[in-house]
């Protein structure tokens, strides 16, 4: 019942890192903050037909598996939410997590490799978009609390590059002094609403995105660039609405250029701000190099490459192949693989805009054939039209990168009714101390 305190034993975790307890009569709690193994009070709060929540009270035994967290604000802050449990045991659970998905939601039993770790584990992500709010006339950066968009100061997240936090830190001190306002959610008033910053190997940026625009933020944008000189770029970006996406659709550059040029293996790649990129570079390359193995190109097949963003996958492995088409429905992302290509010298690679499915049979139509099939969609996974229309082509494989073990194990499913079955399966842990897990597989209609 509702407010009852129990003394539970936590045995698994759910799909957002929350500890699951069950009570003796098999009912299900998800409980934020709690490690498998935990034998905690809790304290229910909410109850559904199956299923319900609870609040972590105190630890009455601690999980073998539980450590200290790194972050002052872990807990509060609604971002690595497995900061607590042993990086080794995360594995462990991510690879679970991936097996499970594809047995209950796809019905498929397939080999599923050890979960890839990522080194480091902290210190790891290259891209951060920081929202800020005013406290005591201050104006602070930080990160959403869970579940809401009450921001809570952080000067030191664990898991970004350790440039990004100076750097963020700098930018909102610097605009306190220069009597720039925070935006507001609930009045729509005041002007800076996030502070967004993309690091490569060399090479960093800042975006500023702001309700409108002020010239309190070039003089922002100068004293940023005179303490940050290797910036390749600082960028406004002005979003007036009042909604939940963080960028606009308008951009003034205030210094050098809107991108960075970052290094995946020896493949240069100009990245938009606004464009997709993986923001953990050390599991990326060995995430492309899995599904390269996985591709079994031998310098003849020509790889379709869907949601090909600005073509970090296909050019990743157009060394290796005789062509590689690439097709992606956003113009800039397009645009930007083109330019990708030519700047790496890159002549087997071409790329088209439009929606995977018109476009591909277009192409077969026109006389492409398809060795090798690339998606890789976000998390929503493929649309059934696109798996039908890759499929159609009759590739000999179809190489799948999902960063959702769900829609993956569904999209799994369907291609399994289409002929192909899913034949190996690697995980790749892109995203440390959360939830998330990274997956590539390798489906094909004959045994390979």
């Amino acid at each position: 019942m509702k407010n009852d305190r129990l003394i539970l034993t936590v045995t698994d975790v759910g799909s957002e890192g929350e500890g699951i307890a069950r009570r003796d009569d098999g009912y299900t709690l998800f409980v934020p903050g709690a490690v498998p193994g935990d034998k905690a009070e809790i304290l229910v709060l909410k109850e559904n037909k199956s299923y319900g929540y609870g609040k972590l009270l105190r630890i009455v035994e601690p999980s073998p598996k539980r450590v200290e967290a790194v972050c002052p604000v872990f807990g509060k802050c609604g971002g690595c939410t497995m900061l607590t449990t042993d990086y080794a045991f995360q594995l462990e659970l991510k690879t679970r997590r991936v097996k499970d998905a594809l047995e209950r939601l796809g019905g498929l039993s397939v080999p599923v490799a050890d979960c890839e770790p990522s080194e480091p584990s902290l210190g790891y992500r290259n891209k951060a978009q920081y929202p800020v709010s005013e406290r005591d006339g201050l104006l602070t950066a930080g990160f959403y609390a869970p579940h809401s968009h009450r921001v809570v100061a952080c000067d030191g997240c664990a898991l970004q590059k350790p440039v990004i936090t100076e750097i963020v830190n700098y930018v909102a001190a610097e605009a306190g002094k220069l009597g720039i306002s925070a935006y507001d959610e609930e009045s729509g008033k005041g002007c800076l609403r996030h502070i967004y910053v993309r690091a490569g190997a060399d090479e960093a940026m800042i975006v500023i995105i702001a309700a409108h625009e002020d010239k309190k933020i070039a003089a922002l944008g100068a004293v940023i660039a005179k303490k940050y000189p290797f910036l390749a770029g600082i960028v406004l970006n002005i979003n007036p609405k009042r909604t939940n996406l963080i960028l606009g659709e308008k951009q003034k550059i205030l210094f050098g250029r809107d991108y960075i040029i970052d290094k995946i293996g020896d493949v240069s790649y100009k990245i938009h701000y606004k464009s997709f990129y993986q923001v953990n570079p050390d599991t990326t390359k060995k995430l492309y190099d899995k599904a390269a193995e996985y591709c079994g190109l031998t310098g003849k097949e020509t790889v379709f490459d869907l949601y090909c963003g600005v073509g970090t996958i296909g050019l990743y492995l157009a060394k290796n192949a005789g062509k590689v088409i690439g097709v992606e429905i956003v113009p800039e992302a397009v645009d930007n693989a083109r330019k990708n290509a030519e700047m790496n010298g890159i002549t087997n690679a071409e790329f088209h805009c439009g929606k995977a499915e018109e476009v591909c049979p277009v192409l077969i139509g026109d006389g492409e054939k398809a060795d090798v099939v690339v998606l890789d969609p976000p998390r929503k996974g493929c649309e059934e039209g696109l798996l039908r229309a890759a499929a159609g082509m009759e590739p000999k494989r179809i190489v799948y990168v999902s960063c959702n073990p769900a829609t993956f194990a569904r999209d799994c499913k369907l291609l399994a009714e289409l002929g192909y079955k899913l034949r190996e399966v690697t995980p790749f842990d892109q995203f440390p101390h959360t939830p998330h897990v990274e997956c590539v597989g390798l489906i094909a209609r004959e045994e390979i």
